[in-house]
Formats: structure tokens, sequence, C-alpha cells
């Protein structure tokens, strides 16, 4: 089974071609979702658990995660079980920090990394249009967005075409994986 980890800065498009993977391959044994743990309630974009903080401290201490990270205020946490066992899926995707993938390549053995990617100037759109966060956050997302992805087997992915063909092209990557 291959781990892909799905990494790229905020406003790059990782939920909307995730959403795509979905529709693409629901209910087949192409791929299963991973879902993470975060101490913010999930809005309409995503499809994970939701936790209290002192809930993740537990889970944290007691070992239930591969890799935990904090970003942006929130705590996110990627379940040990969720990677151990393979329900028959051919690839398991998750979305993650930039910051955790060693803890992924320590724990599992055949790990791809693909890092979407955007302009400067359609994260900044993308991110205006969620509404989210304060120009300044905004400007503070984008400067990170520029620091380098390390990991033993990376692929860039540009997601700054049209929607359509984004999605398309996506899958055709997953599906050479």
């Amino acid at each position: 089974m291959k781990l892909i980890l799905l990494v790229g800065p905020s406003g790059s498009g990782k939920d909307t071609l995730l959403r795509a993977v979905r529709r693409q391959f629901n209910g087949s044994c192409f791929v299963e979702f991973v879902r993470r743990y975060i101490t913010r309630p999930p809005d309409s974009n995503e499809d994970n658990y939701y936790v209290d903080r002192s809930c993740f401290k537990i889970l944290k201490h007691n070992g239930f995660f591969v890799s935990d990270w904090q970003a942006h205020g929130n705590e996110y946490g990627i379940p040990r079980n969720a990677i151990s066992g393979n329900n028959g899926y051919q690839r398991l995707l998750c979305s993650v920090s930039r910051d955790a993938i060693g803890d992924f390549e320590n724990f599992h053995d055949n790990v791809t990394v693909l890092q979407v990617t955007a302009s400067k100037d359609v994260l900044r759109h993308r991110l205006q249009g969620r509404g989210r966060e304060n120009p300044e956050d905004i400007e503070k997302r984008l400067s990170r967005a520029e620091h380098p992805v390390h990991a033993k087997d990376l692929i860039v992915f540009d997601n700054s075409t049209n929607l359509e063909q984004s999605q398309k092209n996506f899958i055709c990557l997953l599906e050479k994986l």
C-alpha cells in the first residue's frame, strides 16, 4: 500500500482536489482518505474529526497519533491506526503539514509526497475569497508558502490552471502512482 501525503500552502487547492478524487473513486478500492483530528470544527470543504484541545492533548499523550502539528492556532493529528491498517486499498491519501513528512517516512516504508503549488497571486486571491483570514494573516501564509518541502519522494503539482483541468491532471497523476 502506498501512502500519499498531500502538502501545500493554504489556498493551493488541496481540499478541492481531494473532493474531485472522492467523486471519481467513490466506493472503489483505489484510494482511502485519512481523516485528520483537528481542534477546529471542519468547514464545508473538509472532512475531519473535531476534538477539543483537552481531548487532543490526551490522544497525543497516549501515542494515538503517528504525527501531530500546530498550524494557525490549531492542533492537527493523524491516527496511527489509519496508516498501519491496510483495508484492501491501493493508496492512502492524507493532507498533512510539510513539517510532518519525516514522521510518516519513518513510520511507513512506501511514502510519496505530492506538493500542491500555485502562484502567489492565485494563492492570495483564493485566500481572500475564503474570508477566514485578515490581510496580515494572508501575507504570513504567503510568506510561509515559499519554504521548501523536504521529502524522499517528492512530486510537485501546479494547481494554478483552471479547476476542471487541474482536477483531471491530479486524478491522472494519482492513477500513475
